[in-house]
């Protein structure tokens, strides 16, 4: 069978790179750090995060949030984590109420044993320690750019895939037996020149990380073409969760947080799931509280995300299940996005995975440039050689004949 030629595919997946390789280098960077941003966040802002002296025998947190909100309602709680340890404070997002001057914070910390506020933010993205890890988002999925950004980025993400498809094809042998071959492209020689050992380096790392870096880079385009494309294709894909109807009733008092989380611990013991209250969470428009459930108790993303349960505040009545796991394919075709691409769908395990992807994908950007500069430089001395040939060709054929 006569073999289709690659120089067209080598050629494109040279410019590919070439165009794509700046901004890669930059998505493949932060992503790698934005493994372990949440550690990275409370290490910057340490001065908020942890408490000076450690409580040994620390208060319930949802007890202490519902003393809190009735006694400062210059603040709407938006949402608090339900197990914190004594060496922590309270990270609880907030709104400001009308009449509050201090609009721009949107989190604030309690003290671990009083409950009184020891700090405050804004967790808009800047180019400080305060709103790094939100900048670090920004700037790796959008290079601090809005929408333009994202869709360049998203732009970069298909360039990406098209060419990681080539060059996988381009590891293929050309001739020989085919796994006997293909076999030497997934190894790397340390006692090769440096041109060989880059060229190796480039070939073999992509095809033993070609499933997590195709994975990155189909998860890439979702997000960066989410409303575009990615949500309406999951809408046509998937069934679409159809809430019961409530009949809502009044309590003799509004739903306090206590009340949610109890609620919550009854209807996954109802459902058979035997999962925890990770965190509460209120919407005042919706005049809803809800609460998450994760595998351990803290707020995670491990498989495809918390189940959430919303509580009317008034009735106490189940008003909205949010349950990937149990019939809602619609929702788990939207949160397969965030696990995937974050590395968290499997713990620390997969986070390690895509941390190792990233790394390996700036050392392909890094390899790319370098086998594509050492190449360049062979065909243009190999054009200079056949210029020079030419012109001695093109004198010779001037010279006159001695007869």
């Amino acid at each position: 069978m006569k073999s289709v030629p690659r120089s067209p595919w080598i050629t494109l997946h040279r410019y590919l790179g070439l165009l794509a390789i700046p901004f890669l280098f930059i998505a493949a960077v932060t992503g790698s750090v934005l493994c372990f941003v949440r550690p990275l966040d409370a290490w910057l802002n340490a001065d908020l995060f942890r408490q000076p002296i450690a409580v040994a025998q620390p208060p319930e947190v949802v007890g202490m949030m519902d003393r809190f909100a009735p006694a400062h309602t210059e603040w709407t709680v938006r949402s608090f984590p339900i197990a914190v340890p004594g060496d922590s404070r309270i990270p609880v997002k907030v709104e400001a109420a009308p009449g509050n001057l201090q609009r721009d914070v949107d989190q604030i910390f309690l003290d671990r044993a009083t409950g009184a506020i020891v700090g405050s933010r804004s967790t808009d993205a800047a180019f400080n320690r305060r709103g790094m890890a939100e900048w670090l988002v920004d700037f790796h999925s959008k290079l601090v750019l809005g929408i333009w950004g994202r869709w360049f980025m998203g732009t970069v993400a298909i360039a990406w895939l098209i060419g990681h498809l080539i060059g996988f094809y381009l590891t293929f042998p050309l001739k020989g037996p085919f796994w006997k071959g293909w076999k030497k492209s997934w190894k790397v020689s340390f006692r090769s020149l440096l041109a060989k050992f880059m060229l190796d380096w480039h070939k073999a790392s992509a095809l033993w990380l070609f499933v997590p870096l195709t994975v990155l880079a189909l998860t890439s385009i979702g997000f960066n073409f989410f409303s575009e494309a990615y949500a309406p294709a999951v809408e046509a894909l998937f069934a679409k969760d159809k809430p019961e109807a409530v009949q809502a009733r009044p309590q003799a008092h509004e739903m306090t947080f206590a009340d949610a989380v109890a609620a919550g611990r009854a209807e996954a013991e109802r459902q058979k799931i035997d999962w925890q209250p990770a965190t509460v969470l209120t919407d005042p428009k919706e005049g809803t509280v809800g609460v998450t459930l994760t595998d351990d108790g803290r707020l995670n993303y491990h498989r495809l995300g918390p189940i959430y349960y919303y509580f009317d505040r008034k009735s106490h009545a189940l008003v909205e299940t949010l349950d990937p796991y149990h019939g809602n394919t619609e929702l788990a075709g939207y949160r397969l996005l965030y696990p995937l691409h974050s590395g968290r769908v499997g713990g620390n395990i997969t986070i390690l995975l895509v941390f190792l992807s990233g790394l390996a994908t700036a050392g392909l950007c890094i390899t790319g440039v370098y086998v594509w500069w050492k190449k360049r430089q062979s065909r243009v001395a190999a054009r200079r050689a056949q210029a020079r040939r030419l012109a001695v060709t093109d004198g010779a054929g001037a010279l006159p004949d001695p007869r």
